[in-house]
Parts: C-alpha cells; sequence; structure tokens
C-alpha cells in the first residue's frame, strides 16, 4: 500500500510494464511466446509502416493472446537532429508538424491497429520519447492530442518510477530503458520500485543484435521475463493499457 492508500489489484508491491518498440518480427517470434511462458503479457508498440503491414495475421495472433497492440504512430515521427538524419526522413520531422496533422495521424494509426485487434482503448508509446510537436513559438505539448485518443502515453525518458497519485499526469508516465543492460541492473531497478509501491516502464527494441541497433541480449531479457513470472505475488506485470485502466478507476482520473 502506498502512502495515500493505494493498493495495487492483489496486494503486489508495484506493477511493471515491458513495452516493445517498432513492430519487429522477433516481437512475435520470440518476446510475445517468452512472456506467455512465464504467464506474462506486454505492450508492442508496433508502427504502421512497419511488419505490421506486412504480417498483420501475426499481430492479429499476439494480440488475441492479451497483450496490447499500442500506438506507436503510422511513420514513426521524431524531431530530427544531427544523429538522427540517416534514418529519419524530412517528412517526418516533428518539428514540422502541427497538432492537427500529428493528431490525425494518431486517429489513422489507431483506426488500423482496431481493424486488427478489434479493440478501442489502448495506449501511445511517444516515438524517440517526444513530448511535444512543432518548434520555437509553435511548440506544443502532445498532452491534451493524447487525451482525446488513449487511456495513457508512455511519455518521456526520464528514468523514473511513475509515483501513483490523483495529481499523476497519465499522458507522461515516464519510463526507463531495458536495451543493452543486465538482468542484474533491471531487478534492482525493480525492487527500488517494490520499495515505493509506484510503477516501473521499461522501453525495449530488439532483442539480440540483429533485430535492431537498439537491443537487449536474449539470455538478459529471458532471465528478466522469468524472474518476473516467478514473482507474480511481488510484482503486477502487465500491459501498460490494463495498468493505466487500473490507475485510472482506482483513483478515478
Amino acid at each position: 500500500m502506498t502512502e495515500n492508500g493505494f493498493q495495487w489489484p492483489s496486494g503486489q508491491q508495484c506493477a511493471v510494464s515491458l513495452t516493445y518498440d517498432d513492430g519487429l518480427p522477433v516481437h512475435y517470434e520470440h518476446v510475445a511466446p517468452t512472456l506467455e511462458r512465464a504467464g506474462l503479457r506486454g505492450t508492442f508498440y508496433a508502427v504502421v509502416r512497419s511488419d505490421l503491414m506486412h504480417h498483420p495475421e501475426k499481430w492479429r495472433e499476439l494480440a488475441a493472446k492479451g497483450h496490447e497492440l499500442g500506438n506507436h504512430t503510422l511513420f514513426h515521427p521524431c524531431r530530427r537532429t544531427q544523429d538522427r538524419e540517416r534514418w529519419l526522413e524530412e517528412a517526418f520531422d516533428l518539428r514540422q508538424y502541427t497538432p492537427s496533422r500529428f493528431r490525425s495521424e494518431l486517429e489513422v494509426a489507431n483506426l488500423v491497429l482496431n481493424l486488427i485487434d478489434g479493440k478501442i482503448e489502448r495506449s501511445y508509446g511517444n516515438t524517440c520519447c517526444e513530448t511535444v510537436v512543432g518548434q520555437g513559438e509553435k511548440v506544443v505539448l502532445m498532452d491534451d492530442i493524447l487525451a482525446d485518443l488513449f487511456v495513457a502515453a508512455r511519455g518521456p525518458f526520464n528514468q523514473q518510477v511513475a509515483r501513483i497519485a490523483p495529481a499523476m499526469n497519465l499522458m507522461q508516465v515516464g519510463h526507463f530503458g531495458a536495451d543493452g543492460r543486465t538482468f542484474e541492473e533491471l531487478k534492482a531497478e525493480i525492487e527500488k520500485a517494490a520499495q515505493s509501491g509506484g510503477w516501473i516502464v521499461y522501453m525495449i527494441h530488439g532483442i539480440g543484435p540483429e533485430t535492431h541497433t537498439l537491443y537487449i541480449n536474449q539470455p538478459e531479457h529471458d532471465q528478466l521475463v522469468a524472474w518476473l513470472g516467478q514473482n507474480k505475488d511481488r510484482f503486477w506485470t502487465a500491459p501498460l493499457v490494463d495498468v493505466a485502466r487500473y490507475v485510472r478507476g482506482s483513483l478515478r482520473l
């Protein structure tokens, strides 16, 4: 129980959400089955212009097994910085987006995902962890747009455990990264989160170097999943949308 009386569904010490970005084949080939064997489910932020376009049936099967298909946009727009020029097209530079364009692309992505999994409610995985669109005097915080379309948004890469409180902003939950890290590092963070009774969210891309330029090694990932599966009484590991719905209902947000 937290200091404000909040409790997780079965009295667990904290919540954990494992989120996987970019719609990679390894997500349905390895990650989802690994989670399922441990009795867990995750959130998969699949860009529409990704493997999702080529193998929608694989993603439909994944969603049917209880995983969340989260919105990761149509084209993965980001703020185009020098280190992103090699992979981010100018057309998808968030600095050049208007709020109207951003909202419209999210709405279309939601429609595509609905045609795959039949669901209306889902969460948003901020591409490149961006929380604003536009630039200069035209910069706009995404929160109001996201609040109309999603139960919650993963938000900024702030490496902070989300504190469950009536004033929390579910459009900026905040998260850690798991790419390039070890099981022992991640385990220590989750144990620390348990001390505060909060919600710890991880962003993950590939599983192994052949799957993405950003990745966690498969043995480290699989050890993390197995450990979380063995400790369901202590940690509620669930898709981001499910945790957000529970928090909303408990706090009446």
